[in-house]
């Protein structure tokens, strides 16, 4: 994965005092991957070491000053979109940045009376990396979905740092394994995607030939946190593919601490409970190794399967977008919109 991080967590001395700060977490990623350092404020134009400055939460309108009450906010917004300009070029898929910082801050920031106050908010560079669909984790972010994926399976790469499938860990439940497809699952893909019970209430047209099957799974199913489904057998072993399950970017919201969940199964799987135990299993894997905030999901008002199982996961309705997507046939379905908060998740497991 390409990875751009601040250089203060690198070891750069570029902080506002002339120090860094350097991460073991995040040093650590450059074994494996691509790490581009960035600092905004140096490449705004701000001299190091320089006073320090805080967003003025109270305002509505931007505005980064000091404590003197000096205006930054032109460096700080060129600083930003330099990094943006970075990002872009260097086609970073994580930006892994200065927790609290005016540049950096990634949910909490001071709150510009200089007394220590974080309210919730983002950095300038922060901002507009998600506002470019770029994913930004500050380094205790990264050190918890780590820890989480550490926890699971200690050898394996870190789910929030793999940027294909393939690189996705295998996840486990009681009677199913998780796992990335591969060539040899596309028969017993194209056997359930088939089925005209399966694809059309999901808005898919069933595969023709087998050559859909494999371009489902070379190409769709080959995104980061999609998995097949298999059943776990007493003995360990698994058997043939009978669903894929995954988190995929939300076509409705411009959130990158959402993912959707999207699934299907095989109609000789039905009735078991499987889509529910992969679903939470699913959403454990979002909240705890991917770190979001978010998980959404959707389905068509007639598709009472599907609802009842987001209704046993604990998402709250939203609402319906009317005529929101065009299905398999054309016809304009509506959406049911579902959505699970983390803090919500995680009040209800507690």
């Amino acid at each position: 994965m390409k990875i751009a991080a601040s250089a203060c967590l690198l070891g750069a001395p570029c902080r506002f005092d002339g120090a860094s700060k350097p991460c073991a977490d995040v040093l650590a990623l450059r074994d494996f991957h691509e790490v581009t350092p960035v600092c905004p404020e140096v490449a705004g134009g701000l001299s190091v070491p320089h006073p320090a400055f805080e967003i003025v939460a109270e305002q509505r309108a931007l505005r980064v000053v000091d404590c003197q009450g000096t205006d930054g906010t032109d460096a700080f917004l060129a600083g930003a979109q330099s990094v943006v300009d970075c990002v872009r070029a260097q086609g970073c898929q994580l930006a892994v940045l200065k927790s609290k910082s005016p540049s950096c801050g990634n949910g909490l920031i001071y709150d510009g009376t200089f007394t220590g106050t974080l309210v919730a908010g983002y950095g300038v560079a922060a901002r507009a990396l998600r506002a470019e669909g770029v994913r930004v984790l500050d380094e205790n972010q990264l050190r918890a979905c780590v820890a989480a994926s550490v926890a699971r399976d200690p050898g394996a790469l870190p789910a929030v740092l793999a940027s294909s499938s393939a690189q996705c860990p295998a996840l486990q439940t009681e009677r199913l394994v998780l796992r990335p497809l591969t060539e040899a699952d596309i028969d017993d893909v194209f056997a359930y995607c088939s089925d005209p019970a399966i694809g059309p209430d999901a808005g898919w047209a069933p595969h023709r030939t087998r050559e859909d099957a494999r371009f489902f799974v070379e190409e769709i199913a080959s995104a980061p946190h999609v998995f097949g489904i298999f059943e776990r057998f007493e003995d360990g072993a698994c058997g043939p593919c009978i669903g894929s399950i995954g988190l995929i970017r939300d076509p409705q919201r411009r959130n990158v601490d959402c993912l959707m969940l999207g699934y299907a199964l095989a109609k000789r799987a039905w009735g078991r409970g499987y889509v529910t135990e992969a679903a939470r299993e699913m959403i454990r894997y979002g909240f705890d190794e991917l770190g979001l905030l978010l998980v959404s999901c959707t389905c068509y008002p007639f598709n009472d399967r599907s609802r009842r199982v987001i209704e046993k996961c604990g998402f709250s309705r939203e609402g319906v977008l009317h005529a929101a997507e065009p299905s398999h046939d054309g016809t304009l379905q509506d959406l049911l919109l579902y959505c699970l908060a983390r803090e919500d998740w995680r009040a209800e497991r507690a």
